[in-house]
């Protein structure tokens, strides 16, 4: 027989079958009904935060790390709308997201009442599915689609729309199901055989093959078979922006990620290819810009999709293979091993030039000298000290970007950027989010000044709960990306680009952690692993070069066609 419960213990129950520890949130008049089960237990924890938009972002955070659902709970209204940014992030990293967004009571909908929004309506573009439960008896239902279609295919967050008055007084029998019985989870689409077989052949014929790898590896954890197959078929791997993790760095067929401040070499790497196997990955603007700078016209393109919808959507394929990445590079592993293939010397060679070049690169900037310092020499004395399993967080601005290309990621999972979204003050509450996700590893967020301020007042969340996080604020005291448009597009004619803050080391001190103001290079590394091994979060705040602004790659879309 089903038990009986109230509706709001109904929700928890639910979400316990799902395996959430974790809900982010601010508590609200509209689902007290919800909270009240939680008094007393700690197999499911609320994290009250101080906006909404954090609440959103550290769910995604959460997701990217944990492979699993990031569940948000917040007030209707003005409460919902401030999640818009964060569960936009979520969509465009595809993070599993489920948002328990409570509206306006049926009896006050369609009368422009109090916090009203069509909230269905208005998150439609920016979720997978958003959809209003009309009944309580439905409730059950809902939240179980939600988990359904957050976390199969391409994943993505998921908005349940419940009215404020179902809850209040509700009870309801529910069948307490778990989620095996009601959804598969993430499956592993192995895609049609042929054309793996017709692929296989594509990428044996190459004599100058390069790999994509792309976010479908991470969220696969397809790292493994991407590295074997660079081994097999004599391979350099590149990575699309924002998706350095998806392979250990220390591979020596690594050359870096495309995109915004990318690798040199393996952007040089793919220009000179004959076939790509690009895994996982749309190609999208931000790793490619669309054009042939990186993909050179005409190459042949082996491209494996989970959603067939990106299938040659942004350049001709010769081969286009629906599935997942782990799975569909399974079966193409078996095909080429068993063709035992002959890697090309010269390429081989080649790579392994790029790969000590890049090294090279990268160590040479340790011997910048310049004051104020350069983002690459603080990142070179970083990389001296930042421990092999930390999580990096890295914002949208200038002086975080540099990380993408001059951190080490070893770890499946260690790296989250705003990706094609590029919104500053994601880094933080991301963050948070990740610590929350992984305890015991080390989580590192970068910062502009200009972005930390858009969610700084998280900070006395993650000094509540005593997390281990690390904040790195590069302070250049201007709006570099943006900056550098001016310089080289309006001719140095600056407005609004620069920026006025207080101290960031101070700022953490106020709200009970850690601060630290660093000026000289040789003193950086010792600031990191003394903030490692704090109990609560700490703010490095670097003085960096705010003359440091290289040309924009997408300058052309300022400036007006000759």
């Amino acid at each position: 027989m089903s038990p009986r419960m109230k509706a709001g213990e109904a929700v928890i129950e639910l979400l316990r079958q799902e395996g959430v520890t974790h809900i982010f949130g601010i508590v609200g008049s509209s689902f007290l009904d919800i909270l009240d089960p939680l008094y007393d237990r700690d197999d499911i924890q609320f994290i009250g935060v101080r906006h909404e938009q954090g609440a959103a972002l550290m769910a995604d955070g959460f997701s990217r790390i944990s492979g699993k659902p990031g569940v948000i709970l917040v007030t209707n209204g003005p409460g919902v709308l401030n999640l818009t940014f964060g569960v936009g992030s979520a969509f465009v990293a595809h993070s599993p997201m489920v948002i328990l967004a409570p509206s306006a009571s049926r009896d006050h909908q369609y009368r422009d009442s109090t916090q009203e929004f069509d909230q269905v309506a208005l998150f439609a573009p920016i979720t997978k599915a958003s959809f209003p439960v009309n009944k309580i008896e439905r409730l059950p239902d809902a939240i179980r689609h939600a988990f359904r279609v957050a976390t199969s295919g391409k994943m993505g967050p998921v908005l349940v729309d419940i009215p404020r008055d179902l809850l209040p007084g509700a009870e309801l029998d529910i069948d307490l199901l778990p989620p095996d019985t009601y959804r598969t989870g993430q499956t592993r689409s192995r895609g049609d055989r042929d054309l793996i077989d017709k692929g296989a052949r594509v990428m044996l014929a190459a004599q100058r093959p390069v790999i994509v790898a792309g976010g479908g590896v991470v969220w696969s954890n397809a790292g493994n078979e991407v590295t074997r197959m660079a081994d097999l078929l004599g391979a350099p791997i590149v990575t699309s922006y924002g998706r350095a993790d998806a392979v250990p760095n220390d591979h020596p067929h690594f050359l870096g990620h495309l995109g915004r401040l990318g690798s040199e070499e393996g952007a040089e790497a793919i220009r000179q290819a004959d076939a790509i196997l690009a895994v996982g990955t749309r190609l999208g603007q931000s790793t490619t810009f669309f054009d042939n700078r990186f993909i050179p016209a005409g190459v042949p393109i082996v491209q494996i999709e989970i959603d067939p919808r990106e299938l040659g959507r942004n350049y001709p394929i010769s081969v286009g293979i629906e599935g997942d990445a782990k799975a569909v590079m399974m079966e193409l592993l078996e095909l080429v091993q068993q063709a035992e293939p002959r890697p090309n010397p010269a390429w081989v060679s080649e790579i392994s030039d790029w790969y000590a070049r890049r090294n090279q690169r990268l160590q040479d900037e340790g011997n910048l000298s310049s004051m104020p310092m350069k983002p690459q020499r603080v990142y070179a004395e970083l990389r001296k000290v930042i421990p092999r399993d930390a999580i990096i967080a890295l914002d949208a601005g200038l002086a975080p970007n540099f990380g993408q290309d001059r951190l080490m990621y070893y770890e499946p999972r260690s790296l989250m950027t705003s990706l094609d979204l590029g919104g500053l003050g994601f880094s933080f509450p991301a963050a948070i989010g990740a610590s929350f996700a992984a305890p015991d590893r080390p989580v590192i967020n970068f910062n502009g000044d200009g972005g930390f301020l858009f969610n700084a007042q998280e900070f006395e969340t993650s000094v509540r709960y005593k997390q281990k996080l690390v904040t790195v604020v590069m302070n250049n005291g201007c709006w570099g990306s943006e900056k550098a448009y001016q310089r080289y597009a309006f001719n140095e004619r600056y407005v609004g680009a620069d920026t006025v803050n207080p101290r960031f080391d101070k700022y953490a001190e106020l709200f009970g952690g850690a601060g630290f103001y660093v000026e000289r290079p040789e003193d950086i590394g010792n600031a990191m692993l003394e903030a490692l091994k704090l109990d609560g979060p700490s703010i490095i705040e670097i003085p960096i070069d705010p003359d440091e602004m290289p040309r924009p790659a997408r300058l052309s879309d300022v400036q007006a066609p000759k």
